[in-house]
């Protein structure tokens, strides 16, 4: 948390390491849920919690539980997702229907086709993109720009994400 070995993009290193080490230590929701997702919906607790587990720490003083218990609240936060996702699939209609709820009910205002892959890795690219143009059609989203760099973006019409459900103390 203290050693800064690059100018920039420090914080994706060490977040693609614990992502690595969390993998190799047998906590696989990394693999279906997007840690890194997670910590930038809360890059506030995230930062708060750098910030407080790092005073003192040239002092060897820094105390490392306001980051532990931060990351405990992620990964909780990870598996109440992967469970969520894991529960709703098997009932769900056809993958494109899937594809359909997620955009509509979880995916954010503006999207791209790689946030839908990670929320349905079990989703070929070509069902998403017809999903995704049967939407279109209905004039619920629009693409902005082409290619794999295209965003999407929700019509005022559909429906906002939800918020994950709180996690228990």
């Amino acid at each position: 948390m203290t050693i800064h070995p690059f100018a920039d993009g420090n914080g994706r290193v060490v977040r693609a390491l614990t992502n690595a080490l969390l993998d190799d230590a047998g906590y696989t929701v990394g693999r279906f849920v997007s840690v890194e997702q997670l910590i930038a919906e809360s890059a506030d607790g995230y930062y708060a919690a750098l910030l407080a587990s790092t005073h003192g720490w040239h002092e060897q003083t820094n105390d490392p539980w306001p980051w532990l218990a931060y990351f405990t609240e992620v990964l909780a936060r990870a598996h109440t997702r992967f469970e969520q996702r894991a529960g709703s699939e098997r009932s769900a209609g056809t993958k494109q229907d899937r594809v359909r709820e997620f955009v509509l009910e979880h995916a954010p205002q503006i999207f791209m086709i790689a946030d839908v892959r990670v929320a349905l890795p079990e989703i070929s690219d070509p069902t998403i993109r017809l999903a995704l143009e049967k939407l279109k059609n209905e004039g619920l989203v629009r693409p902005e720009g082409r290619g794999g760099s295209a965003a999407w973006v929700k019509s005022q019409g559909s429906r906002q994400p939800m918020s994950p459900p709180p996690i228990p103390s």
